[in-house]
């Protein structure tokens, strides 16, 4: 294999020409928080110049024409009726995923960077003063987004470089037909997104189906499916410390024990329930972050004692975690990213990052101190210069915050932000999220009744199916001018702080309105959930301590309570009351067994509302006000343990 071993060696040794040459991508230099601090001239010294490896993203075979591939959704590429992109997707990333664990490209050494097994990666080493249990990933900390970025882009590059020997094998087989659509589409892979803010289940073909059939040079073949799973090829000592994950041969989401060689299996089923039950929270939680002008208060889940609680992009980022693994690997930070839902994952977390900054031009700009990880000491001052370890911009330094700011400076860019101004992109947020949300869903029932082009049936008077969706457009119509007055409503939210160590694992809080099952095994998909928090660690959890916070909307839940008549308005004293009676906070582990929240250390939830405006025309967002505090529904420092 000639060709693929100038293709790997050409993206590991010299990716840096392609780098180097896209336009407006800052120089990233060592600084005083950089490589000199961390005592490059030692034995820990950071670098180490075998296996150096370049990240910059797919280039494509030529890197010096800057070509630019939009990331697609996932469901986009699997209902193509040309295959050909599909096909070669799977092939490529079971290639990469059969190559040798010893590689640095290969799919075991890329998914280790983010935690487990703890050890360096392509020579990156770890200096003095860092945690050594625990992986590279910036979790809990101001660095999540931007260290993500060259990190989807590294697993990227070695992907289209998999999918690129995968069509070299082709031609050198003869079989020419399958080589040209193949090589045509080769230009166009990429990563894909999962957009679980517009549809949150889980396509089949990742979910549900352990074989798929592709197309190869010796004709259409069953294979293992790579998006399903990723099967080890390690003795699984690494993952031993906590079990039963020594015990795994395989990635899993919802395992269920069974009589099969592993002893377990997913349950897809169970997890698509889960992930519908939670989609209108997903979807207000992530329009309304959106909507955010901070990037410190969009990018990361920490937050300090008399702080306001507040939602990030890394807390609904958790949520999903928490809910697709359900106490399989997505369920834990050190093992996540072995699972191929992970990565479909992240590319939509990098693409609400990418959103958010078509949206904020000029406001991207972050400062903090490090959580702490395999390669930056805790407390590490954070800025737009700090070097982010593993990701070598060059053989001599990392990329940086401010290096990683254009996604196509690595070679992608997303079909809502490609060469398009704020106002449009905020337009593409609208059509694809607002619809569903009551801010959306008020807009266009009050729209239709300034203009009288609506005649509600008694039928269509009705809630949603789920507390966490608002009713439809039709039924807020009858009810609209009891809630809305001169283009503004009340929004309610829970707002949760926690110590991320709290039970020494991952664990999940849920807000109920109404009864709440005696089965905390049904938890998840019970009517009567409005959402979930999640909080994620590593499978041991206890060196991740920090003060957390997110929130879980309520608003769309008190529109339904308000189409049915439970409740007159969204005025305080109307919900002030209702909830106090109705609303129940339960924590649950990743199994699903409750867990008593008397111990969840430094838990409080607190019920706020704000004044939104509802926006004027398609290319503005919502206007939210400051959110208010009107009662304390949990506090555990304080004995407040709920209802």
């Amino acid at each position: 294999m000639a060709v693929w071993s100038s293709l790997k060696y050409a993206v590991v040794a010299s990716c840096a020409v392609g780098l180097t040459q896209v336009e407006g991508l800052p120089t990233a230099a060592p600084t005083s928080a950089g490589i000199t601090e961390w005592g490059i001239a030692d034995r820990h010294s950071l670098f180490a110049r075998q296996n150096v490896v370049i990240v910059t993203g797919a280039q494509g075979a030529n890197p010096s024409a800057r070509q630019v591939a939009v990331r697609k959704e996932i469901r986009q590429i699997i209902n193509n009726q040309d295959r050909s992109e599909f096909h070669l997707l799977l092939l490529a990333l079971r290639r990469m995923q059969n190559m040798a664990t010893t590689d640095p490209l290969s799919y075991y050494q890329i998914a280790g960077i983010h935690g487990r097994p703890y050890m360096p990666w392509a020579g990156v080493n770890a200096p003095r003063g860092t945690n050594l249990n625990t992986g590279y990933c910036t979790h809990a900390d101001v660095l999540f987004l931007p260290w993500h970025r060259p990190y989807l882009s590294l697993f990227e590059q070695s992907l289209w470089s998999n999918a690129a020997a995968v069509v070299e094998e082709i031609r050198q087989a003869g079989q020419t037909s399958l080589y040209n659509r193949y090589n045509a589409v080769l230009p166009a892979i990429r990563l894909p997104y999962w957009d679980w803010a517009a549809d949150a289940s889980v396509p089949r073909e990742v979910g549900e189906m352990p074989t798929i059939q592709v197309e190869t040079a010796r004709g259409m073949q069953t294979i293992p499916n790579p998006l399903y799973t990723y099967r080890f090829q390690t003795n699984l000592a690494e993952f031993a410390a906590v079990q039963p994950f020594g015990r795994m041969r395989e990635t899993y989401r919802w395992p269920s024990p069974t009589n099969t060689p592993d002893g377990y299996t997913s349950q897809g089923a169970a997890l698509n329930n889960a992930m519908r039950r939670i989609a209108g929270d997903l979807r207000n939680r992530a329009y309304r972050l959106l909507s955010y002008t901070d990037f410190n208060a969009v990018g990361t889940r920490v937050t300090a004692p008399g702080q306001p609680a507040r939602d990030s992009l890394e807390g609904v980022h958790d949520t999903v975690h928490g809910t697709t693994g359900s106490n399989g690997h997505m369920s834990f930070v050190d093992n996540a990213a072995f699972d191929p839902i992970f990565w479909l994952h992240h590319a939509n977390m990098d693409r609400l990052f990418a959103i958010w900054q078509a949206t904020n031009p000029g406001r991207y700009s972050l400062s903090g101190s490090s959580a702490g990880t395999y390669a930056i000491p805790r407390g590490t001052p954070e800025n737009m210069n700090l070097q982010m370890p593993p990701f070598r911009s060059s053989e001599n330094t990392f990329h940086t915050p401010a290096g990683v700011t254009r996604p196509e400076s690595f070679g992608y860019s997303y079909p809502e932000t490609l060469n398009q101004t704020p106002g449009n992109v905020i337009a593409a947020v609208n059509r694809l999220y607002a619809p569903g949300t009551p801010s959306g869903n008020l807009g266009t029932a009050v729209r239709a009744a300034k203009h009288k082009r609506t005649v509600v049936r008694r039928q269509d008077v009705k809630p949603a199916s789920n507390l966490n969706t608002p009713p439809s457009p039709d039924a807020l119509t009858t009810i609209q001018d009891k809630v809305v007055e001169d283009q503004k409503y009340q929004d309610w939210e829970t707002e949760i702080k926690v110590n991320n160590a709290a039970l020494k694992s991952s664990f999940n809080i849920h807000i109920f309105v109404g009864d709440v099952p005696s089965d905390s095994k049904t938890w998840a998909s019970d009517k009567n959930l409005v959402g979930t928090h999640s909080i994620i660690t590593t499978v041991d959890g206890g060196h991740m301590e920090s003060l957390v916070s997110g929130t879980v909307p309520l608003t769309s839940c008190l529109l339904n309570k308000v189409v049915t008549g439970d409740i007159k308005d969204l005025e305080p004293a109307t919900v002030i009351p209702y909830l106090k009676k109705n609303l129940k906070v339960r924590i649950s582990m990743p199994d699903g067994e409750a867990s008593d929240i008397k111990k969840v250390d430094k838990l409080a939830v607190q019920i706020a509302v704000a004044t939104v405006t509802l926006p004027a025309s398609k290319e503005e967002l919502p206007k939210y006000g400051n959110y208010e505090v009107q009662f304390d529904a949990v506090d555990v420092p304080k004995g407040n343990f709920g209802a």
